[in-house]
C-alpha cells in the first residue's frame, strides 16, 4: 500500500495505481499537458472508493509507503495500471529521467 500525497492529504492506494499515477504525472508535466485521472483509492474505513486527481506541469505530488496499514489490497489495480500506461505513451514521448540513465546524462556538457 501507498499514499499519493496530494492537495495537503494523503490518498491510499495500491502499490501499482500509486506508481503509475507518479510516472504519468511526469510525461505530462514533461510534454506540458494537464488530465484527470481517477484513482482507485481507499476511504478512511478502508472501503474502495475513487479519488479524481488533476495532474499536469504543476502537480505536486509525492508517493510514499503506507506503514500504517495492515489491511491486504482489496482493490484490483491491474486494469487502472493498464489503463495509465497507455495514456502516458498518449500523452507523448518523454519519460521519467529517473528511467534512462542515458537520457539523464545528455545535455549536461556544459556544466563542470
Amino acid at each position: 500500500m501507498k499514499d499519493i500525497h496530494y492537495a495537503g492529504r494523503a490518498i491510499r492506494t495500491t502499490d501499482g495505481a500509486a506508481d503509475a499515477v507518479i510516472r504519468y504525472a511526469a510525461v505530462l508535466g514533461g510534454n506540458g499537458k494537464t488530465d484527470t485521472i481517477d484513482v482507485p483509492t481507499f476511504d478512511d474505513e478502508g472501503r474502495p472508493a475513487v479519488e479524481t486527481l488533476l495532474l499536469g506541469p504543476a502537480s505536486l505530488i509525492t508517493v510514499s509507503s503506507a506503514v500504517d496499514d495492515l489491511r491486504a489490497p482489496a482493490i484490483d489495480d491491474a486494469g487502472f495500471v493498464e489503463h495509465v500506461r497507455r495514456l502516458a505513451v498518449l500523452a507523448g514521448p518523454v519519460r521519467p529521467v529517473h528511467e534512462d540513465p542515458e537520457v539523464q546524462a545528455e545535455g549536461l556538457g556544459g556544466f563542470d
